[in-house]
Parts: structure tokens; sequence; C-alpha cells
């Protein structure tokens, strides 16, 4: 058994522990812990964990005598009720300020402080929702409690701070599917061209907590109303709703709802927004119209992502050519860390990906005449490992549509180089098809600290959010990757090309990142970074085309 399987099995001992009531609790605890279990005095407590050792200890602030105890005998773990962490210590912690209340309902609600867990707790329970186990802070290690047994057949719904986020959240959130409703907080942008960068293990969690709804906000009331709804299919709901006997228009609520969606227009005038659907109970405050509002476009997407799960049912993974497979080993293998654009494109092909029709020259002569065999327009790149920003340094030329255009530009790149980056190695200049209007996609992946694969990719139309998944993928996965990447997309029509060309690419990328390794936490895989910037998706049988890419390898002497 490794360490992490050890570490596994102790936490599920103390949720076991937790559940049936063998906590040992210190006396200054209060109401912090709610829940069956013994309570002992400072003293007695120190001596029962010395003498016997215990599965959980609850704690307000342990005095000397009981840390030198608990680091004898480490408990599975140690919930501190108090303000601070006690330093020196190995077993796993829950706290500080923690909350446990264990009852008998079938949720677990998480907060990420006191004050959020109380408001969860009085939303649910106002719903009518009985919770299991409500706790905080949220700690890093949850999944492993909320993937046991013990909790099968529990709904988790609450909210976790991008802190205790990591690659395992998301393999925890797909299994749970719609049976979860946990909103990550304070997530930063990732930084998709930094491989291992803290933030990227983070947004992986979070866009899988999202993978259903889309970002949720964090409201209390909008959190138990996707826990209460009903599907938004059904057509039915409780008592008390639109949908009974009440028309829009004399509904108490409907005044509110117009004004939010005046408020909010682009949500607003989204398909099923014209009025409060019948599955969401609309009781309360005045700012409950708000929560149903927020919590009705989030149920919208659900039900839109699962008609696409549906959809992508039975659909057989790609298909790859082994001679082209072939081309692209012995590419990766001869290449340096960097690989170059066109050898980039050569690696891409060997799995499928459609990228632009080129060819490397090495006179002006050449490239004139790759260009007659790849036919006009055409543009002109330098080929070089040094250059980053082609198109500021002249390297790049659009739009040529002429043999002698080509020749003209092929020199003006050459001199260009030779003079704004002198220490460049120029390999040539890269001859490719200019590929017409469409929307551009930015997608790749990028290697995490755990040694995981994310794949990630956005939109290039206004601000889009970059949006990530673990690798492996499976073709309905990928439909609801590429639907993510697109959904900020403004003047999107259903017609519009691209969502399947789309998941095409992302299961070719995928199959790319398993070739090489990167698919799971036990190993480390070949590739750091698959950069592909821009995809443009394009009318057409090709559906989209690849304009640049960039590879980069771990170092061959890393024994790969």
């Amino acid at each position: 058994m490794t360490a992490a399987d050890r570490s596994v099995s102790s936490t599920r001992s103390a949720l076991r522990a937790l559940l049936a009531g063998e906590a040992l609790v210190g006396e200054d605890v209060g109401a912090a812990f709610a829940g069956a279990g013994e309570v002992l005095g400072e003293a007695a407590l120190a001596r029962r964990v010395r003498e016997q050792g215990a599965a959980v200890v609850v704690a307000r602030e342990p005095s000397p005598t009981l840390l030198r105890a608990l680091r004898e005998r480490p408990p599975g773990l140690l919930v501190i009720t108090g303000p601070e962490l006690p330093v020196g210590l190995t077993t796993r912690t829950l706290g500080p300020a923690a909350q446990l209340v264990i009852e008998g309902g079938e949720l677990v609600i998480v907060g990420p402080d006191g004050a959020a867990l109380a408001g969860l707790r009085a939303a649910f329970l106002a719903a009518g929702a009985k919770p299991r186990l409500s706790l905080c802070p949220a700690p890093a290690w949850l999944p492993e409690w909320l993937a046991a047994p013990e909790l099968a057949g529990c709904r988790t719904a609450g909210m976790v701070p991008a802190a205790s986020l990591h690659a395992g959240w998301a393999r925890w959130a797909s299994a749970a599917g719609a049976r979860q409703v946990v909103v990550p907080l304070g997530v930063e942008a990732p930084r998709v061209d930094q491989p291992r960068h803290p933030s990227l293990g983070q947004a992986a969690a979070a866009h899988a907590l999202e993978r259903l709804t889309g970002p949720v906000f964090p409201s209390p009331g909008v959190l138990a109303l996707l826990v209460d709804a009903e599907s938004m299919s059904s057509g039915t709901g409780p008592k008390g709703h639109v949908s009974e006997g009440m028309s829009e228009e004399a509904s108490p609520a409907a005044a509110p709802w117009r004004q939010a969606r005046r408020a909010l227009p682009l949500q607003g005038d989204e398909h099923g927004m014209e009025a409060p659907h019948p599955g969401l109970r609309l009781r309360g405050p005045a700012n409950a119209t708000t929560d149903a509002f927020l919590a009705q476009r989030a149920l919208l997407r659900r039900e839109r992502a699962e008609a696409l799960v549906r959809a992508a049912e039975g659909e057989a993974a790609p298909s790859i050519d082994p001679a082209a497979l072939a081309r692209a080993e012995e590419v990766l293998r001869s290449a340096g860390q960097a690989l170059s654009e066109h050898e980039s494109k050569v690696v891409l092909r060997g799995f499928g990906i459609e990228v632009t029709r080129q060819a490397v020259a090495s006179s002006a002569s050449g490239a004139a005449q790759f260009a007659e065999q790849i036919g006009f327009p055409v543009v002109l790149k330098a080929v070089s490992p040094d250059l980053r920003r082609k198109q500021e340094l002249g390297a790049v030329v659009l739009d040529l549509t002429t043999s002698a255009a080509v020749r003209r530009a092929y020199a003006t790149i050459v001199g260009n180089v030779e003079e704004r980056a002198p220490t460049a190695h120029l390999d040539g200049v890269l001859v490719a098809e200019q590929i017409g209007e469409g929307l551009e996609i930015h997608c790749g992946a990028v290697a995490l600290q755990s040694g995981e694969t994310a794949l990630f990719g956005r939109a290039l139309a206004g601000h889009q959010e970059v949006v990530l998944r673990l690798s492996p993928l499976d073709p309905a996965e990928a439909m609801l990757f590429a639907q993510a990447i697109v959904a900020g997309v403004p003047l999107r029509r259903k017609d519009d090309p691209g969502l399947r060309e789309l998941a095409g690419l992302l299961l070719r990328l995928d199959a790319l990142v398993r070739h090489f390794g990167a698919a799971s936490a036990d190993s480390e895989g070949r590739l750091e970074l698959v950069d592909l910037s821009p995809v443009r998706l394009c009318a057409g049988p090709r559906g989209y085309v690849t304009l640049d890419a960039r590879i980069v390898q771990r170092a061959h002497l890393e024994g790969l």
C-alpha cells in the first residue's frame, strides 16, 4: 500500500468513526461539534489518546500534554475548533475554527467558514433538505470522504475556496455528476502557458465542478434551489409554483422576474428564461426571485449538458493512421524540448488533427513553387525555435496571391530576422495555406503539478474564460468541453459549424496526450505543453484547421 493509499484509508476510517459516534471530544469544544462522541476533560483525553489511540479527536486549543499524546499516537483526523492549528503534527486536520455537525439525512453541506456554513444550513433546512454531514472549513481531502461507501447516496452542496481545490476534486466531480452542487470560490485565471503552475489544478477542479451547470452564483438560496429543483424537463413541480393554475402575468413573481431580465438582458434573453420554471419553488423573502432567476440559468445549462451527453452516447473514439503516427513519434523523438511550428504540426497530423497544408522553403524560388502546389492565397512565416513574436518582428506575411509576391515576402522575412533578431537560428520559411474566416479557438494540453495532464480551450471572441478538463476524455466529455468553450461567444446560432468538429479535435488532442503518457497521477508524461493558437472553425468537410502550433516536451535527459 502506498503512502497515498494509507492516507486515504486513514481518512475514511476517521469518517466511519465520526458517523458511528466514536470520536473523542474535548469538553471545551462547545457547539462547534454536534454529533455523537465521548466528551472528555483535557487530561483524560490525552491519557486515552496515549494509551488507546483514536480515529478522531476533537479539541479547541490542545494543551502541550495533549499535543505530545497526539504526536506519539496521531489520530486519523484532528478537528480543531479554536482559532489556530497546532504546528508539528503529521495527522490530517480539519480547522482552524472548524464546525462539524452529524445528522441523519442525505445531504453533505460544506462551507469555507462558519458564517457561510450557517447560511447554507439555514437555506437547505428551509427548503426541506435533511443534512447528513455539515462541515467547515472545506478541506482539500474532502473528496476522499465524499467517495467513501459510508456517504453513498448522499448529495453534496456548498462552497469550496480555491486553496482547497486540486485535481482530485475534478475526478470526484466527474464521478458524482449531477449529485453535486459545489461552487468554487476565488479561482484565478489558469496559467496555461506555464506547465505545473498551481493555478492549473485548481482551475481543472473548478471547471469539473461546473461541467454540467456552468458557473453558479455563490448564494445559499441559489444552491438550495438547485438541490431542491425537479428536472427542468419534467413539466411538474411542487405546490406553490407558477405552473399550478397561475399564469406568468398573474404570478407574484412576474414583476420581479421581468425586472431581473431587464437587469441581466443577456441571461434573460436565453430560451427558457421567459418565466420561472415550474420546477423551482418560489417562496421566502424578496430576494427569492433573484435566487430563482440565477438558479434557473444553471438548471437550463444542466439540461442542455445532459442532452449533449445523451447525443454522444455510442460515438466511437477517433481512428489513428499507423503510418502518420509513426512519423509523429519519429519527429518527437528527434526534436529538442521546444518543437518548431512545422515539427509540431507533423506530430499533430499523426493523430489526425487538421493543420494547414504547408512546406518549409529554403529559397525564394522554392517558396514560390510550394505556394503554387498548395494554392493561393498563402501565408509565409519564419521557422525558428528562437522566435516567439514573429508578427512583431516582421517574420509573418499574409494574403500572398501570386508567385512574385511570395518571392518578395521571402526576402522580406529573411531580411527582418537578420536585422531584428540577429542571434536567432533561421531554419527556413514556412509556406502555408491561408484559411478563410471563422471562429478562432485557443486550445491545447498542459502538465499539472500532480503529473496528470489537463486539456484547455477558450474562444478568441471577446474575453472568454479558459476552460480545463482532465485527460482522459470520452466522446460525451468532449462534447461538454466543446460546449463550455464556445458557450460565452455572442451571436452564435444553433446551425453554426464547429461544436461536433471541436469535440473531435479535443478527442484527438487527448489521444496524443494519452499516447505519450501523462494520463494518470502515477506517471510523468512526456509532454509539458501542446499549444494550438489559433484553431479556426470553418465550414466544409475539414470543420477546423490549426493555424499555428507549439509543442514542448520534457528533456530527453530525464529518460524519455
